[in-house]
């Protein structure tokens, strides 16, 4: 039927082969060379690089710890051959595959990837012909998807005036509380984030504000982000009254009772224990009066602000 079949007894080399065959009969007659058959002999890849987890799946703290909450993370590299089929495994287990580009490049992503502490991703290239390269380098990653402990509500440092009234007159004040250690914390003003701070190995953290914070009540609340990306839920609320000055108050009055004399508003008087009071001031601060710019007495203005000092033993 002239059906033939050859298998070389040497080794090809890598590369390609214009392989063309000749016939010769029973006499010796040689016959004309056939058109040629080219062949690419390709037996090996050479190992690729560690993958690399690609910045915008490295979740959390850092996007280049290798520290992720990624639900679907996104691997990549370079150097395989163009065309090859990239396998990345986690584990030992393949998890995808892509095809790379004409630059060798190639990108695959990992779906529904399973949490876990030091996951080893590797990736082999697989060419046409069907070799395999040997296993690259693992990468180790982590993937965590618990979100921290709800931080405990935040203190105040800066509590001026009245110790814990969380009354303060520092328009930049000071807070500090206890989260996860090593996580960073979201300081929100109501629901505006104002700053973030970060724990030590014990969980402390403090955070003083950037901006001047008005006067008036702020309720602050804080969460916890770990290095994963994982966000806690809100802290209990602390309730802060910033408070930086007050309306400067009229003169003092010299009660008519304590005016003796010829006229009880001539502000002439042989009292020893003179009566001042006055009004406008905010409820329940503290008025202080001088004589001659010494401190004689001080009282708490009332609900209406109205307020009443004696001078004790005027001289």
């Amino acid at each position: 039927s002239g059906n033939w079949s050859f298998t070389p007894g040497t080794v090809m080399v890598d590369g390609t082969h214009n392989l063309t065959v000749t016939a010769t009969d029973v006499a010796g007659n040689v016959s004309g060379a056939s058109l040629p058959l080219s062949i690419t002999v390709d037996t090996g890849q050479p190992q690729l690089a560690a993958p690399d987890l690609q910045a915008t799946s490295d979740n959390g703290s850092s996007n280049t710890d290798n520290i992720t909450n990624a639900l679907n993370p996104v691997f990549a590299g370079g150097g395989a051959e163009a065309g090859a089929k990239v396998h990345l495994y986690a584990g030992g287990v393949e998890v995808g595959n892509a095809v790379a580009d004409a630059s060798g490049n190639w990108s695959v992503t990992h779906t529904a990837a399973a949490t876990g502490v030091d996951i080893a991703y590797t990736v082999t290239q697989e060419d046409k012909a069907g070799n395999f390269s040997a296993p690259s380098q693992g990468l180790k990653v982590t993937i965590d998807r618990t979100a921290p402990a709800v931080p405990a509500a935040p203190g105040l440092v800066s509590d001026s005036g009245v110790p814990g009234d969380r009354i303060t007159n520092v328009n930049k004040p000071t807070i500090s509380g206890t989260a996860e250690a090593n996580s960073t914390v979201s300081v929100y003003d109501g629901g505006t984030l104002i700053g973030t701070a970060l724990t030590n190995g014990s969980g402390n953290w403090s955070f003083t504000p950037g901006t001047v914070m008005v006067d008036g009540t702020h309720n602050l609340t804080v969460t916890a982000t770990d290095v994963a990306g994982n966000v806690s839920g809100a802290s209990l609320p602390l309730s802060i009254t910033v408070d930086t000055g007050q309306p400067q108050l009229a003169a003092p009055d010299l009660q008519a009772t304590s005016d003796n004399g010829s006229s009880n508003t001539d502000n002439i008087t042989n009292a020893l224990n003179p009566v001042f009071a006055g009004g406008g001031a905010e409820a329940g601060v503290k008025v202080h009066l001088y004589a001659g710019g010494v401190e004689v007495g001080n009282a708490v203005a009332d609900a209406s602000g109205n307020w009443s000092v004696t001078h004790t033993a005027a001289a």
